[in-house]
């Protein structure tokens, strides 16, 4: 694994990844000494940025140097700041556009406590026309190997909708890889999927069923491997690193401890660094590493920024010679 450390960090042969984000939100975060109620608060200047799971993969993708294209719903006045937001990365973009507005979602962090604090809005309601549109974009992909959907559906969204998205991938031969949460999650499962990235919670909606350590979650992820036509999981547990199943085999990857400045954006990065890997033909292992290290380089960035491709590198050399100790 050493020897093809620095493979990764250099982009060779790759196709491009297509992102889909149902429900995308314009993120606003700042900062204030303390949180009081019943009064006028005076906050920091404001960071605004694209937010949402598949944008936020595609965005670190493109901060690590792979090909990514984002499909996400556009509307109103802040779908227009959205995409501009986007231009101004340099991502790239195919939106589906839609007649309401995206919603926002507000983070602040307490400076006199350290404690974040996450308000999320739940979306617009999207029409029949609108989903169609969406799986029709997923149906006339071309040139891409992996489609990445991540975050939630708009509410009163069809439950299966990621199941039907995970047809049309197949049907049209991408690798669908999926990270989102509730009964939506669950679903999946009757269809199946490449790689499915769930946290601890989500794994118990995925299955019902409630893992308290790693024997038992590993266990848990080696029953749906079993029972259900999913190739790979990565189950991403914070702190304490993630565990990696596929095949009949599940094993536990420790994390680096870093300075935590804000958890927003983390999982998105494990996702993206774990599919950029994998675009460029790296083993399952070496990307669930890389994953973690997106992770951590994320978290150590502050508010809803996202991690630096020179972070991520480091952290992940770091890994990469702890992995490879006696």
């Amino acid at each position: 694994m050493e020897e093809n450390f620095f493979a990764i960090l250099i982009p060779g042969r790759m196709k491009n990844i297509i992102t889909l984000t149902v429900n995308p939100a314009l993120d606003t975060y700042t900062t204030i000494d303390r949180l009081e109620p019943n009064k006028k608060l005076r906050c920091q200047p404001p960071m605004i940025d694209p937010g949402g799971g598949g944008v936020n993969v595609a965005r670190v993708i493109h901060r690590l140097g792979g090909n990514s294209t984002a499909i996400y719903t556009r509307g109103g006045h802040t779908g227009k700041i959205y995409s501009d937001l986007l231009d101004k990365e340099g991502v790239d973009q195919d939106p589906v556009e839609i007649n309401q507005p995206l919603r926002e979602n507000f983070a602040v962090t307490e400076t006199s406590t350290g404690n974040l604090y996450r308000f999320g809005l739940p979306g617009p309601v999207l029409g029949k026309s609108d989903y169609k549109s969406i799986l029709d974009k997923i149906e006339n992909i071309s040139n891409a190997e992996f489609l990445v959907a991540s975050g939630s559906l708009c509410p009163e969204a069809p439950i299966d909708f990621f199941a039907q998205v995970a047809k049309k991938a197949r049907n049209n031969n991408l690798k669908f890889i999926l990270d989102t949460s509730g009964k939506a999650f669950s679903e999946i499962l009757k269809v199946g999927a490449f790689l499915l990235k769930p946290n601890e919670e989500e794994l118990e909606d995925l299955t019902g069923k409630k893992a308290s350590n790693l024997k038992e979650q590993k266990n848990l992820l080696l029953e749906i491997l079993n029972n259900y036509p999913v190739k790979t999981i990565v189950l991403s547990l914070g702190a304490k690193g993630a565990i990696l199943a596929t095949g009949n085999k599940a094993t536990h990857f420790p994390a680096l401890k870093v300075f935590a400045q804000s958890s927003i954006g983390a999982g998105d990065s494990m996702v993206a660094g774990i599919v950029y890997s994998l675009s460029l033909g790296k083993s399952l292992e070496e990307a669930v590493l890389y994953g973690l290290a997106c992770g951590s380089a994320t978290l150590k960035s502050p508010g809803t920024e996202l991690l630096t491709k020179r972070d991520a590198d480091h952290i992940y050399k770091i890994l990469v010679s702890e992995k490879l100790k006696p």
